[in-house]
């Protein structure tokens, strides 16, 4: 049998232990160290089972990803590697500079980073990156010190517990190489930009004994901006133009260059210069909120699209024989990164506030006298100016990273007659700090427009004025208009953002496994162990932050732990063998069982079936049970503000384009006095100010999960799987979104609107000029996930013309994704949308590679596959794809292209171009980030990328 295994040009074929173990297959480039077929097949442990065995077949998927199939595709990064899995959806990698923090992650099926497992060596490592995360970082792999990835594609929380809903990451380390070891490589795209460079150098020390294998990398990458791809380089908004078509312009926020203002007779006005350029003797203009010529600010001017790091790996990995029966082990993992996003300058407006006062201005130039300069101050008469602002002059907002990651590891393992055991002991910590530079201080900001105004004169007009009395240790600040705010004013607004934070574990385990006694099909093989673990983390944000004073979101301090004792046992069950249609016939089954300091004990469950019919096919199934515990964030996250981007369900109200779905629940608004009830009203901002945070009665997530298989080597050579997957995930922690909220509230008619009796209306609050601000979204185990498919795989490996081909096809087919957020909620399938935000599910995606080599040589050419997307309004909304420009975003075809050679047994090169046309990633009218889905397309256009690996 050959498994389904992933890589570049090939997936390893498992034909026996030895193949496994060299990993000289044939998308393997490892000419220099030639695989040797040992006679005595060695019992090991796979991906997906506890019990050591001789035969790999086991009735879950399991795919190979080989160090050479990286190097041959120029990666740098165990994430970039698992991004061209088919079944990888939506994880965080350089392209996600809005909220990426500079992790990298795995998200197998789309059901989230957090519900894949990742392990190395076959076990648990330590949550890394920024805040009280729960993720594995995967910077915090060297890979260079990788021996293989083995992805399993199947729920195994009864053999490995926690997160492993969607599947299992298994990184295998270099622990037996001898000798010494260079590789270096370096990329840079068509435009000179985007570079990354590797170093790396391995050497290892054997003796009858034992080994030592140490590895020290260094990996540096540099920016794209957004502006530097025409398909990202402002943020593409949609209208109807002259001719009753859909049409683009370049749009972007509302918050703008030189400042715009709802003024006290309701008036929205744009200052000058700021907006979209233009003048006049007022010093302002109607404010112009789309189309050609508008006044709303292109953020992706400032922000990055691939984003730079820096990181330092060191990892030694060692083992000793102290006697025939027992050996001693022992692991440590070190990684310094440096990451950095940038984005548009910080926006502030009226609903921003310190010490309970919002940054607003008055209309008496006696208050605020900078309001004199234009013909709407009006003195003695102390009325409001709503404001919103981008603090262009105070710079863009940087963020930076620094994350030390360390994992150390020592255990036994040995045997005992038959049996095999092992123990061990990890300790994990990850130690973050992050700096977000040139916030705004809003005490400051609210100063600047009150008290420090008091004796403080000016005259003259708009362009040309005078200032008298101000005090530059604690200036009366000019915001009208772009440039206005002078470097001493930005260095009293300006500071820096700065948090702590971390993650602890502590992991230790003992398990045995053996054959316990032989059945007429065989012995029946077993495992059996226990475990107990630890993990706490904490988030610290800057007193600004905590306090409220801040620009950013308010966050407030996490922290919190939590213990859990597991026991799991395994068994191999040898049904038949040697009969007709049945050459063998195995049963698999698991049980562990947990017990939680935080929601209390359970267990989970594993049943399997492997049916090989003759040495052509194979059958193979499993159901199971699996389940996510919360983390510390979702139970003990302290509360803090996230902004969305929302549509008011009363724009319109009392006018002919009300929505009459929500019309009684605005007209309570209106009688309240919170909006006007004209058909004028219109949201003035298309973002709402979100407070989300932990929740400490959480319980556990819960999924059933089942696949069954059919894998046909029908000759030498040639191999096909296919494998249907079911998994339905229950009591999912999640949030009830802004937009649904709303729309809940705001439909329950009378009982709806702000202070409704309806319960999706409670915290729903309106600010002083209408907008919504403040809305829940905290978590709870809310949401219902469904989602089925088909992952099918063909190889062909053959010897001809005197050289090895070996062709690989991968496809992952989604039958549906299917989410209810609540219960009562409509299901909805999110297959073949083109998201707004959460990662695109495309219905197909494929993944072609083939590959010729010689004695010394190879050349390979790989082909991914994205199908089409519908965009979310039309797919979900029900709206009329007339109405959208780009109501579907196109398949996307990316061609890759590479080569090696090795010049003696020592030194080899090689070189490659991915996405050799410079295809773009497609435009869709609800995308998420960068008018497209950075997470799903290749982004950056065309990369050449070279490499060397010296050996001695």
């Amino acid at each position: 049998m050959k498994n389904n295994n992933s890589g570049f040009f090939g997936r390893t074929s498992l034909v026996s232990t030895a193949v496994l173990m060299a990993l000289n297959t044939a998308s393997s480039y490892a000419f220099a160290e030639e695989a040797v077929v040992e006679e005595e097949v060695e019992r090991i442990e796979v991906t997906g089972s506890r019990i050591k065995r001789a035969d790999l077949e086991s009735a879950s998927p399991v795919s190979v990803i080989t160090t050479e199939d990286m190097k041959i595709q120029g990666i740098s990064n165990v994430a970039d590697a698992l991004q061209n899995l088919t079944a990888q959806s939506g994880g965080l990698t350089a392209a996600v500079n809005n909220g990426g923090n500079g992790n990298a992650t795995v998200n197998l099926r789309g059901l989230g980073s957090n519900r894949t497992l990742v392990l190395v060596n076959g076990r648990r490592m330590v949550a890394s990156g920024t805040g009280a995360t729960a993720t594995v970082d995967l910077n915090t792999i060297p890979m260079a010190a990788v021996k293989r990835i083995e992805v399993l594609k199947d729920g195994a929380s009864a053999v490995y517990g926690s997160d492993a809903i969607a599947g299992v990451v298994n990184i295998i380390m270099r622990n037996d190489f001898e000798g010494f070891e260079f590789d270096a490589s370096y990329s840079e795209t068509s435009e000179g930009d985007g570079d990354e460079s590797s170093i790396s150098t391995t050497f290892g020390l054997s003796s009858d004994k034992g080994n030592i294998t140490v590895n020290l990398g260094y990996y540096d990458r540099g920016e794209v901006r957004q502006a530097d791809r025409p398909y990202s380089a402002c943020p593409i908004a949609e209208e109807i133009d002259e001719n009753g078509n859909p049409s683009l312009y370049c749009a972007g926020s509302s918050f703008s260059l030189g400042m715009n203002a709802f003024l006290p007779d309701g008036r929205r006005v744009q200052f000058e210069p700021g907006g979209n350029g233009s003048t006049s003797p007022l010093g302002y203009h109607d404010w112009i909120n789309g189309g050609e010529g508008n006044d709303r600010y292109n953020y992706s001017a400032s922000s990055y699209l691939f984003t730079p790091a820096t990181r330092y790996n060191v990892s030694v990995l060692g083992n000793y024989e102290i006697s025939d029966n027992t050996n001693f082990f022992a692991e440590g993992f070190y990684t310094n990164r440096h990451s950095t996003q940038q984005m548009a300058p910080q926006p502030i407006y009226y609903a921003y506030g310190a010490n309970g006062r919002n940054w607003t201005m008055s209309s008496d130039p006696g208050i605020y006298p900078f309001v004199g300069l234009y013909d709407f101050g009006t003195p003695g008469v102390d009325e409001t100016i709503y404001p919103l602002r981008r603090m262009q002059e105070v710079g863009p907002r940087v963020f930076e990273q620094e994350v030390n990651s360390v994992q150390l590891t020592a255990g036994f393992e040995g045997m005992i007659g038959d049996y095999s055991w092992n123990a061990f002991y990890t300790y994990g910590r990850n130690s973050a700090i992050d700096r977000s530079k040139n916030y705004i201080n809003m005490e400051n900001a609210i100063k600047s427009v009150n008290e420090n105004c008091v004796g403080v004169t000016v005259t003259g007009t708009p362009d040309n004025y005078t200032v008298d009395g101000n005090d530059p240790s604690q200036p009366c600040i000019n915001y009208f208009g772009l440039g206005s705010i002078s470097e001493a004013d930005a260095a009293y607004l300006r500071y820096t953002d700065q948090g702590t934070s971390g993650t602890e574990m502590h992991h230790m385990g003992a398990s045995v496994s053996g054959d316990l006694f032989s059945l007429p099909a065989g012995a029946l093989g077993f495992a059996a162990g226990i475990e107990h673990r630890e993990e706490s983390a904490f988030n610290q944000p800057d007193a600004f932050s905590s306090s409220g004073i801040g620009s950013g979101n308010a966050v407030q301090p996490t922290a919190g732990g939590y213990k859990v004792d597991e026991a799991f046992v395994e068994l191999v069950v040898p049904v038949l063998s040697d009969l007709p249609l049945a050459q063998s016939v195995d049963l698999e089954a698991a049980m562990r069982f947990f017990d939680y300091d935080t929601f209390g004990s359970d267990n989970t469950w594993k049943l399997g079936l492997t049916w090989r019919m003759n040495d052509i096919i194979m059958l193979r199934s499993v159901a199971s049970t699996a389940f996510r515990a919360p983390t510390v964030g979702e139970l003990f996250g302290g509360q803090s503000d996230s902004y969305t981007n929302y549509s008011d369900p009363c724009n319109g109200v009392g006018g002919p384009n009300e929505n009459a779905q929500y019309a009684a629940a605005c007209a309570n608004d209106v009688a309240n006095g919170l909006i006007p009830g004209d058909g004028s009203w219109s949201q003035g901002n298309g973002q709402v100010r979100a407070v989300v945070g932990g929740n400490p009665d959480l319980g556990p997530e819960t999924a059933d999960t089942f696949t069954v298989g059919l894998v046909v080597e029908p000759f030498e050579g040639l191999s096909f799987t296919v494998d249907y997957y079911d998994i339905e995930v229950e009591n999912v922690i999640s949030s009830i979104g802004v937009g649904t909220r709303l729309t809940q509230c705001y439909g329950a008619g009378s009982a709806g609107g702000v202070g409704g009796s309806n319960s999706f209306c409670t915290g729903v609050v309106r600010n002083a000029v209408g907008d919504f601000d403040g809305t829940p979204a905290t978590n709870d185990n809310l949401s219902i996930w469904a989602l089925s498919g088909i992952d099918y795989n063909i190889q062909y490996n053959i010897e001809m013309l005197g050289l090895d081909w070996n062709f690989d096809w991968e496809a992952s087919y989604i039958e549906n994704w299917e989410v209810q957020s609540f219960a009562g909620e409509d299901t909805v399938d999110y297959v073949g949308v083109g998201s707004s935000g959460s990662g695109s599910i495309p219905e197909w995606k494929h993944n072609f590679g083939a590959q010729v080599r010689g004695d010394s040589w190879a050349v390979a050419y790989n082909l991914l596959w994205v199908d089409e997307l519908t965009t979310e309004s039309v797919a979900l909304g029900g709206d009329d794809p007339a109405d959208y420009y780009a109501p579907t975003a196109d398949s996307f075809m990316s061609h890759n292209i590479s080569a090696s050679w090795y010049i003696t047994d020592n030194i080899s090169i090689r070189g490659g171009i991915d996405n050799l046309t410079d295809e773009e990633p497609p435009y869709y009218s609800d995308y998420d980030d960068s008018n497209t889905d950075t997470t799903l397309y290749h982004y950056i256009g065309r990369n050449f990328y070279v490499g060397t690996t010296i050996t001695f």
